[in-house]
């Protein structure tokens, strides 16, 4: 029994989308060459992962992957894949460590949206104030981008029960990503018990793995279908986990 009751399970073996993974080699701090870069890939295979979209870091200091790099990264990963994982497509993304000049750049073409679409994975400082998130959010919605907050559980201003100002950024049009990671407990006891408080709430749009290696930090995803299938309906489990990237940006 969950929280809502017994139910169905539903078949989401093979099937998910990771729209946060750091699998490209050298480019941030995620895979360090080719070599584990294929293995982050065969790991995400194995936990039934089919799409991924990789989302590099991009930093304010400017030493970040360029467009060009990033998807010559992507291709030679997905030549990979073709060989060996014939039903896995992989994706141009980033995560954008927001800043006054990203909407800027966004429009310069010097940072990748989710997959070309208008769609952007964007992260905070954790202590940030959450006026001032929302406020950034509102500015990349009004030149014209649909923001997707990464990792919502790390940002202390925004996870005070009860959760007022998520609820008011998901009235606005963002949308909330939660790790993997912070669903099983990896991430720490109040990572984990905030992600499960925003669940019950259905204040979740998307899991990503937030992976950056084949070790500690892999893309595992096997277990946190496990507790979400114990703890949120059916059919929320399958918009968590497919559905809503298959709706909004694929």
């Amino acid at each position: 029994m969950g929280l809502f009751g017994k139910k169905r399970l539903p078949d989401v073996k093979n099937r998910i989308v990771d729209i946060h993974c750091h699998i490209l080699p050298g480019v941030d701090d995620g895979a360090k060459s080719f070599e584990q870069s294929k293995a982050i890939l065969d790991i995400a295979y194995e936990q039934g992962i089919r799409t991924i979209i990789a989302t590099p870091h991009h930093m304010p200091d400017g030493r970040n992957a360029s467009p060009e790099q990033i998807e010559e990264q992507v291709a030679r990963l997905q030549s990979y894949a073709d060989e060996c994982h014939y039903d896995m497509d992989i994706y141009v993304g980033n995560e954008i460590y927001y800043h006054e000049e990203a909407a800027d750049l966004l429009d310069e073409g010097n940072i990748c949206t989710l997959a070309a679409t208008s769609y952007v994975l964007v992260e905070f400082s954790p202590m940030d104030d959450a006026r001032y998130i929302r406020n950034s959010l509102n500015h990349l919605q009004n030149m014209g981008y649909q923001p997707i907050i990464a990792h919502v559980e790390r940002y202390m201003s925004l996870v005070k029960a009860p959760f007022d100002t998520i609820k008011e950024l998901r009235d606005m049009g963002v949308l909330i990503q939660v790790n993997a990671g912070s669903i099983t407990g990896f991430f720490g006891k109040h990572s984990k018990e905030t992600a499960e408080k925003l669940l019950k709430l259905k204040l979740v749009d998307f899991i990503g793995t937030d992976a950056h290696s084949d070790g500690g930090r892999a893309p595992r995803m096997k277990e946190c279908i496990e507790i979400l299938q114990k703890k949120c309906s059916p059919d929320y489990v399958e918009q968590l986990l497919y559905g809503n990237a298959e709706e909004y940006i694929l």
